[in-house]
């Protein structure tokens, strides 16, 4: 037999071979692939299988459908290690950043193709530059910029924390009937700094951004309103952009990966079910999501705010995801756990 009709042929028949086993084993393949690379450094191989113990009807048929789709579910699951992640924050200084500095200065100045201009201008924006994140000192957005500063080869001068934006003078004047008073005034510390870059991991509902707006944007907006203030995360949804824009005074909003509806695990155009499948049914899956996750987050059964994805980072997992994966409220064993705010 010629070699190379020998060797379609043995593709061809492995194929037919994998086409006809169980889909449960099929999608066990999946899975244990995962565990040598993307979960590698992130989960105990088998912890599957403690999580599948979790769904556990008392009739055996409704028990064996029920780990069927949620193994179904576990094969779709987007996970982002560490190594992805830190390629994503590469994304964010260079596509979200640094790619529209230099589109700017090549556009203001003839569409110039002079590399060497171009750097020393791009520097001297770099310089009236500072990075901050997105929270506290123990949130998931100072965490990352520490990754942020590396993946970048950035200077540490180039980073501030928030209370560092702004200063408080004495200030003693007279009042309007002449009596002396003293008072405090806010100003912006550094008066060189021309951009102040948040950082962000993830953005569901909007809501942290926009509190953040309030209480620092709008401040430094105030004091000087020729600074920009831009918000650049990893991942957001579609909605919680939107809320941003319409709600927050941060002059650019932008992210590396937009979630769209098609990444609600149950929404009409999901992309979880747009194949149909042997043995997996959308409404039956929907339907035991639900039921474990009211006892599991009784007033966000499918995530926070109906959030019904399938998503989890390397340090931690959004709320917004179906709570059956992060959650270990009830004696439940969950596979990508999420570490609460306290």
């Amino acid at each position: 037999m010629d070699y190379s009709i020998q060797e379609t042929y043995v593709k061809t028949m492995a194929k037919k071979n994998y086409e006809i086993r169980p889909l449960k084993e099929k999608l066990m393949d999946k899975i244990l692939i995962y565990y040598s690379t993307i979960w590698k450094d992130k989960l105990e191989e088998s912890i599957h299988k403690q999580w599948l113990a979790n769904f556990h009807s008392n009739n055996r048929i409704i028990h064996e459908k029920e780990q069927l789709n949620a193994l179904y579910l576990l094969s779709k699951f987007m996970y982002f290690g560490n190594a992805e992640l830190r390629e994503l924050l590469r994304c964010i200084y260079r596509d979200l950043y640094k790619y529209p500095i230099i589109e700017e200065i090549r556009k203001s100045n003839g569409n110039t193709i002079d590399l060497k201009f171009i750097k020393e201008k791009f520097e001297k924006e770099k310089a009236k530059t500072k990075f901050l994140g997105i929270g506290n000192p123990s949130e998931s957005g100072i965490h990352l910029l520490y990754y942020f500063r590396q993946e970048n080869n950035l200077s540490k001068e180039m980073f501030l924390n928030t209370h560092e934006i702004f200063s408080i003078d004495l200030v003693k004047d007279k009042d309007e009937n002449g009596f002396d008073r003293e008072y405090l005034k806010s100003k912006v510390s550094n008066t060189q700094i021309q951009r102040y870059i948040f950082i962000d991991d993830f953005c569901g509902s909007g809501s942290q951004a926009t509190l953040y707006s309030k209480n620092i944007v709008e401040k430094i907006k105030s004091l000087n309103p020729n600074i920009e203030v831009n918000y650049l995360v990893l991942f957001s949804t579609e909605h919680g952009m939107q809320v941003i824009k319409e709600r927050t005074k941060f002059d650019n909003i932008k992210s590396v990966f937009t979630i769209d509806d098609s990444f609600k695990c149950f929404s009409d155009d999901s992309r979880i079910f747009s194949k149909k499948v042997t043995g997996i049914d959308k409404d039956f899956t929907q339907d035991f999501c639900y039921n474990y996750g009211k006892k599991l987050w009784c007033f966000h059964p499918l995530g926070f705010q109906n959030g019904q994805l399938l998503l989890g980072l390397f340090h931690n997992t959004p709320d917004n995801t179906l709570p059956i994966f992060w959650s270990d409220n009830n004696k439940w064993q969950p596979i990508f756990k999420r570490y609460h705010k306290v």
